[in-house]
């Protein structure tokens, strides 16, 4: 069964939007999910934190949030700060939370 944080927040159920050209899915906008959405907003507040932190300050598992970093940081949505675990977001992931805010949920 699919969680509800595996579900795109940028893109309507049945329906087009910016997202898409000729109802295909522009590949230079990335699907952001609901944990992405709350690491991306974390990271914008503090600006810069410990991968365990961000884990334990959001509310998310921790092996969840390594993952979900991984991911945002191959997207170009965060980036390490040092060698050890230390995240913080990119000017591409405040343009991809601002983009994605009018789409998010409760």
């Amino acid at each position: 069964m699919a969680t509800p944080d595996a579900q795109p927040t940028d893109r309507p159920a049945g329906g087009s939007d910016a997202g898409e050209r000729d109802g295909r899915i522009d590949p230079d906008r990335p699907s952001l999910t609901r944990s992405d959405e709350r690491l991306l907003s974390y990271l914008a507040d503090v600006g810069a934190d410990y991968q365990a932190f961000v884990a334990g300050n959001t509310g998310l598992y921790d092996d969840h949030v390594e993952s979900r970093l991984t991911a945002l940081e191959d997207a170009g949505l965060v980036e390490r700060v040092s060698g050890e675990a230390v995240y913080r977001i990119t000017d591409a992931g405040r343009d991809a939370l601002r983009d994605d805010c009018p789409c998010w949920s409760d």
